[in-house]
């Protein structure tokens, strides 16, 4: 593995290495439950486990490595300052509590090949949109739980959503459906299964859900482009990667990744981050 900085983030590499180190991770996590906070202060730590936890908040972007098809549990737990993941997209699993109170974690493009999404991989991050790969059909328990600001959220029909996923968030505060507590549910019945899984499917929501596809087809997105306007393709991004990438014949493939933006492109279908 290697770090660098990229678009100004510090960049890590990851290789698919084991990252998590169980006792200083339990060390941690003692700490948390003695304070009743998850803001800790290091200095109430072990060196050994203040010195792993100093490197781990180093990091503000994670890349992950063409050939990794698994993130395994606890990898990127408690990494607050990540903003960005990418994902390869030779990536099948994420296991449980991957990026767990990751709570800078704004944006994840996610691999077309995903298949499967542990329990509280993404808890208490700060995603406000997430779109499912169409092979993506087991979500476990917890899997966005606390992400606060979370209101967009599209997956196959085929998916299977566990309970618990979308606890204390925006989806679930302006959901109809009765909540037991602030925006907690006890489970997830199959009336507010479909209701999230027919949640996004309004025509306005259409380029993002062709774009998310395994091959979208020249005609469907170029249609799409001609008509939300060429402007969206050719603006300056500062998140990076879009639903672009996933095309398998771009009409615009002369466009730098870069210079295909995703804010505006959210901003045109009113999707505000």
């Amino acid at each position: 593995m290697r770090v660098a900085s990229v678009d100004g983030l510090l960049t890590l590499f990851y290789d698919g290495s084991e990252l998590s180190k169980k006792q200083l991770d339990d060390e941690l996590e003692d700490c948390h439950m003695r304070n009743g906070s998850y803001d800790v202060d290091l200095n109430q730590l072990s060196e050994p486990c203040r010195k792993y936890m100093k490197e781990r908040r180093t990091w503000q972007q994670i890349i992950v490595l063409e050939g990794v098809t698994v993130i395994p549990r606890h990898t990127f737990k408690y990494c607050y300052n990540i903003k960005r993941v990418i994902v390869a997209n030779t990536v099948v699993r994420i296991e449980r509590c991957a990026f767990d109170f990751c709570r800078g974690l704004v944006y994840i493009k996610l691999s077309i090949s995903l298949e499967y999404i542990g329990p509280y991989v993404f808890r208490a991050c700060d995603l406000s949109s997430i779109y499912l790969p169409p092979r993506c059909t087991v979500i476990e328990m917890g899997a966005f739980a606390y992400n606060s600001n979370l209101s967009i959220f599209s997956c196959s029909q085929e998916a299977r959503l566990s309970s618990f996923l979308f606890d204390c968030s925006k989806l679930i505060r302006d959901s109809p459906f009765a909540t037991e507590g602030p925006g907690t549910y006890i489970r997830l019945n199959d009336q507010v299964n479909t209701w999230i899984k027919n949640l996004n499917n309004e025509e306005e929501y259409r380029l993002h859900k062709i774009c998310c596809t395994i091959e979208p087809s020249f005609d469907d997105i170029y249609a799409i482009i001609r008509e939300q306007g060429i402007p969206a393709f050719c603006a300056k991004n500062e998140m990076g990667i879009t639903p672009s990438q996933y095309l398998k014949e771009n009409p615009f493939a002369q466009i730098t990744e870069k210079e295909i933006t995703r804010r505006y492109i959210m901003r045109m279908m009113g999707e505000h981050e």
